[in-house]
């Protein structure tokens, strides 16, 4: 068998959080080196420090294209060493990149690795990578074009927001809606698993680890302020869906029960960390099925089509109650098709639904 044969360039971009927790300290990786063994695998050898040494988040990319881009695929199982969360600081950290696996058609070729590493927040992952394809040229009109999109990188929650995680929200405002009396959560409705109970609001029995379900827009946006963070922007949301190519699901190709909770199969939404064979290529949980998710943007049927090229949000211009706000990744009670990470539906930011959900991003700032 032929090795495939490569010389590895090296650039290196060191990111810190934005967030003022994290404000005095700065992770930094020293020593960086990319050699490639006998077996064709490229090992990335590193030093990492940080200042209170922290757990960090380290994120590889590689370029194919001398750096225009950063987007050669990267499989689930082809990293593997000192890479993902949770890192230590420490001397000698390794990755090991098998090349030939990703790129089995390729005999000879010049990569550039980039090496991202950030203080993890907790619960989060990190999205390193600037440039996707978003949208899709074979999905519904509002799904189109697809096209090239550049985006900054962030954090954004590995799982969806729980029926624990809100309830605690609720008691530490001590009310249902917010500072504009829009309703936060639809506490009256039969599939709501919060009650207020006993002077503080509860989450049902059996339910606490079930993504937080009958919650508004508004909701949803207090829950990420009031968090530290926001709700991610439906083009953060589809990237982090669908990882380094233009994939149909988060997983690949394809669907069946194992990947994810949809069209009815099991009745209601599962707990968050269910469904394990339906991550997407960041580890990230049920972005398709389970529960669809707010986003941040405004509607637009044409968003695909007049969305800048970078970092595109549609904050709009419009005000009122019923300008609809986007919903993405479909829920256990939705088609197959409504899963696809392209996928987009919409709705009045004041209602609420049993199979409407969220989860949270974070920004982060390149030193």
């Amino acid at each position: 068998m032929e090795h495939l044969k490569t010389k590895a360039m090296i650039t290196l971009i060191l990111i810190s959080l934005a967030c003022c927790v994290f404000a005095n300290t700065n992770p930094v990786v020293t020593n960086l080196d990319v050699s490639q063994r006998e077996d064709g695998k490229l090992e990335i050898s590193f030093d990492l420090e940080d200042e209170q040494d922290d757990l960090l988040s380290v994120a590889v990319e590689i370029s194919d294209n001398n750096g225009r881009t950063y987007d050669v695929p990267i499989g689930l199982n082809s990293l593997m060493g000192d890479v993902g969360n949770g890192i230590e600081t420490g001397k000698a950290k390794k990755i090991v990149w098998d090349a030939i696996k990703d790129q089995p058609n390729v005999n000879s070729a010049s990569y550039r690795v980039r090496i991202t590493v950030a203080e993890l927040p907790e619960g989060m992952v990190l999205i390193p990578v600037r440039r996707f394809t978003m949208g899709d040229a074979n999905g519904d009109s509002d799904q189109q074009p697809e096209r090239e999109i550049e985006l900054e990188p962030f954090f954004i929650d590995k799982y969806e927001v729980t029926n624990l995680e809100f309830a605690r929200f609720l008691n530490d405002i001590g009310r249902v809606t917010d500072q504009d009396g829009n309703l936060l959560i639809d506490l009256e409705d039969k599939d709501v698993q919060i009650v207020w109970f006993s002077g503080m609001y509860r989450v049902a029995d059996g339910y606490l680890n079930h993504p937080v379900v009958e919650v508004t827009w508004f909701g949803a946006n207090a829950y990420a302020e009031w968090s530290g963070k926001r709700l991610p922007t439906e083009a953060e949301w589809e990237k982090a869906a669908r990882g380094y190519d233009s994939r149909t699901y988060p997983w690949g190709e394809g669907i069946g029960w194992l990947q994810a909770n949809y069209n009815k199969h099991r009745g209601e939404a599962e707990p968050v960390a269910e469904y394990p064979a339906g991550q997407s290529p960041y580890r990230i949980y049920n972005m398709a099925g389970n529960v669809a998710e707010w986003v941040a943007d405004i509607y637009d049927a044409d968003f695909y089509s007049s969305a800048t090229a970078k970092n595109p949000v549609n904050a709009g211009t419009e005000s009122g109650f019923f300008i609809k706000r986007v919903v993405r990744g479909g829920s256990w009670y939705s088609h197959q098709n409504e899963l696809k990470c392209a996928a987009r539906s919409q709705l009045i930011p004041t209602e609420s639904q049993f199979s409407i959900g969220f989860r949270c991003a974070m920004s982060i700032t390149i030193n």
